[in-house]
């Protein structure tokens, strides 16, 4: 059978196009995560910024207590003008579900441009591979639908460095088009994160390597597209562009979470971390496949970079992954929620895997066993999806014991999905006017759920809970940092969130006369 040279696009589209419907029949089952309420409230604030724009210093920036104003809102205000679009499509959803949809329609658009970023440095068939292998990665699957900040970042970072290369890398005849769209989307990264200039200076740096007079000639051209995206899209930036870009990006770089972090069942500071913090998620969160590829890849693109044959992948590796990370873990910079702020950083992995991958995809020869090693890879991840659905992004591989070895160890649900199926419950079994207490998890996201007669209220970890004599009331505990342990110890648990043998969040019922510490 003759190799078919468009095939792997061809199946490559196709594959998206069922993601795509799994995603779309799927979204609903996703719960709110804790951060999305207030991002759409900033959301709907940056838009109405807008009638601000030729005198913004009568605009009002969103409350700074959430620190949102330092994050750029592009793809926030994008999300919000495309769910609106959807809720007209799809009135049933409710507006979170089309949030949600909008979310992983990010996700598939980078899966696209990683396949794209591969094929500089492998195969055809191998970048396809490996395009699969990221988009089937519970970690990533999952927070597609539930995370507005970490994800879409990384998303639009590949898609700026895909773009950067090829503006440096094509002919003269089409240099144009290619800066402005290069610039555009690094315009809108950068504003999404204020990390997103390392993009840029990724390409700059791979510029002044290969082509250092044409990588000249279009820098300023470059920077500038970018600098007016950004400036456009980010209104907090608008009473002062440098200052307060700065400002984001000294706080981003060590975010002010006086909080703790949950690391190998220890409690940690979470600006006290171990060293060996972020790499340990790697090797944990990381499909076993993925891992025996990025082995496999890492010896030949090193053993490549030692003869001098191509150096590229071991290089944007220590630049785009290893610099970054160890700066960060040595600074003492603040990491929490299993590392996400940092899955901008993985990729580099999937180039390795990628090269290793199509290693053994050349001394395969017969194409049908070539098609089935690439499904061997992804069907761990596939059937990792199917299991823990809708909270895949709590995945942990076999190296832990799974998501049961995992469980008080490291955090699972620390988004707080988990509550939309515990309120169910509640909506389900309570009494009108029974009264609901959180533990350790966002209150808003259980409100949302709760019928309209429910009262919810918030408790400190450490503090008691007291409702007075109201016969019987429900606790809602959320197991993010092993906060809910020791606590109302006398009450009955009614209900549990659980996947392969971990506990996300769970319920008890507890009387008035019975203790809840």
């Amino acid at each position: 059978m003759r190799y078919q040279p468009y095939l792997p696009r061809i199946v490559l589209f196709l594959f998206l196009i069922v993601a795509l419907c799994v995603g779309y029949f799927t979204a609903p089952d996703y719960g709110l995560s804790w951060d999305e309420v207030a991002i759409y409230r900033h959301a709907d604030r940056t838009l109405n910024a807008y009638q601000y724009f030729l005198h913004p210093e009568d605009y009002v920036a969103f409350d700074s207590d959430t620190h949102l104003n330092l994050y750029g809102p592009a793809h926030f205000m994008l999300s919000a003008i495309l769910s609106r679009f959807m809720l007209i499509l799809h009135p049933a959803w409710s507006s979170f579900t089309a949030y949600h949809f909008v979310y992983f329609l990010t996700f598939l658009f980078g899966v696209l441009s990683l396949y794209l970023l591969s094929m500089r440095w492998m195969s055809e068939g191998a970048a396809f591979g490996i395009a699969l292998l990221f988009a089937t990665q519970p970690l990533f699957w999952g927070n597609a639908f539930i995370n507005p900040k970490d994800l879409p970042f990384m998303m639009f970072f590949i898609a700026s460095l895909y773009l950067g290369l090829q503006m440096l890398d094509d002919s003269p005849k089409s240099k144009w088009w290619k800066i402005l769209l290069a610039g555009i989307v690094l315009g809108v990264t950068t504003s999404i994160r204020s990390l997103g200039p390392m993009a840029g200076a990724f390409v700059i740096l791979y510029g002044l390597w290969k082509f250092p007079r044409k990588t000249i000639s279009i820098v300023p051209y470059y920077f500038f597209i970018t600098g007016i995206i950004t400036y456009l899209t980010w209104p907090y930036l608008w009473k002062g562009p440098v200052s307060n870009f700065m400002e984001s990006l000294q706080i981003m770089s060590k975010f002010p979470n006086t909080g703790e972090t949950l690391f190998n069942g220890n409690l940690y500071p979470a600006d006290k971390l171990p060293v060996t913090y972020f790499p340990t998620l790697i090797s944990l969160q990381l499909t076993e496949p993925m891992l025996i590829l990025i082995a496999i890849g890492a010896v030949l693109a090193f053993w490549s970079f030692v003869k001098g044959k191509n150096r590229e992948p071991v290089l944007l590796f220590v630049i785009w992954l290893l610099a970054p990370a160890l700066y960060i873990s040595l600074s003492g910079s603040t990491l929490y929620d299993n590392a996400r702020q940092l899955l901008f950083l993985l990729p580099p992995l999937f180039i390795f895997a990628g090269i290793g991958l199509d290693s053994l995809l050349e001394s395969i020869k017969v194409p049908l066993l070539k098609a089935a090693l690439v499904l061997v890879i992804i069907l761990p991840g596939v059937y990792a999806c199917i299991q823990l659905h809708p909270y895949e992004y709590v995945y942990f591989n076999n190296l832990t014991g799974g998501v049961g070895g995992a469980f008080r160890k490291f955090d699972l649900d620390y988004s707080g999905i988990s509550f939309k199926e515990a309120q169910e419950y509640i909506n389900t079994n309570a009494e009108p006017g029974t009264q609901i207490v959180v533990i350790g998890g966002p209150r808003h996201v259980a409100r949302t759920y709760a019928r309209p007669d429910l009262k919810s209220r918030f408790t400190g970890t450490q503090d008691p809970v007291d409702l007075g004599d109201v016969g019987y009331y429900y606790v809602l505990f959320l197991t993010r940092t092993n906060a809910d342990e020791n606590r109302c110890l006398n009450g009955e648990v009614v209900y549990t969130v659980e996947r392969d043998g971990g506990i996300l969040s769970y319920i008890k019922k507890v009387t008035s006369k019975q203790k809840c510490w």
